[in-house]
């Protein structure tokens, strides 16, 4: 009797052993798959910031409202002027325009310039040469921040004392508009074989944007 009490006794006592083991087992596995699942949760939120921005940069920001317009105004056929409106593209978030937030370079024939974009003063740039921004009356507020609904004309004057460059029929050019945020917006052009006061060069579109971005 006295062996059968002294081993029920310690049957008990191993079996509280075992539940203390388990449940430490328990406590201790519950603590991992938190810490995994914490991570995972972790990671996924980085994966769709990523995502999030990667599609910010791949989408334009900038898009054209209308057509390309090129100007001989002195009727030397050589061309003075490039001329386009631009507006927000639809979704994206409004974007500054001021220079130094918004780079706009040119290309063409024996001419590659970074940035002719300096100034918001008109006068100034049509006599230095270099492209201007100016609010569309009646369909911006004039803060320089592209919002929806608003329009800009951006003019590139070419016959400058610090920017000047010769543009003849069917001679070549790109422009390139480089927002903070966003893609770039790229206008390539082709001149017609007569150069005339105003020439329509027509209006860009997703194929021709994709092609020479």
């Amino acid at each position: 009797m006295r062996y059968i009490a002294k081993f029920g006794r310690r049957k008990g006592l191993t079996g509280l052993e075992t539940a203390i083991i388990l449940i430490a087992f328990i406590i201790t596995a519950a603590a991992f798959a938190f810490a995994i699942l914490n991570v995972g949760f972790q990671t996924t939120q980085q994966a769709q910031t990523v995502i999030s921005e990667g599609m910010k940069e791949a989408s334009a920001s900038i898009e054209l409202s209308g057509a390309v317009v090129a100007q001989d105004t002195d009727d030397d056929d050589v061309v003075d002027a490039i001329r386009f409106t631009i507006k927000l593209s639809p979704g994206m978030k409004p974007v500054d325009l001021t220079p130094g937030k918004l780079v706009i370079a040119w290309h063409s024939e024996g001419k590659y310039s970074v940035n002719i974009y300096s100034s918001t003063n008109e006068t100034l740039v049509k006599s230095q040469g270099g492209a201007v921004i100016v609010p569309v009356s009646g369909a911006t507020d004039s803060d320089y921040l592209l919002e929806i609904g608003e329009k800009y004309e951006v003019i590139i004057y070419l016959n400058g004392s610090n920017f000047n460059v010769s543009l003849g029929a069917n001679d070549e050019f790109t422009i390139e508009l480089k927002p903070a945020m966003g893609a770039v917006l790229t206008i390539h052009r082709i001149l017609p074989p007569e150069i005339t006061q105003e020439m329509f060069l027509g209006c860009i579109t997703v194929f021709e944007d994709l092609l020479y971005l």
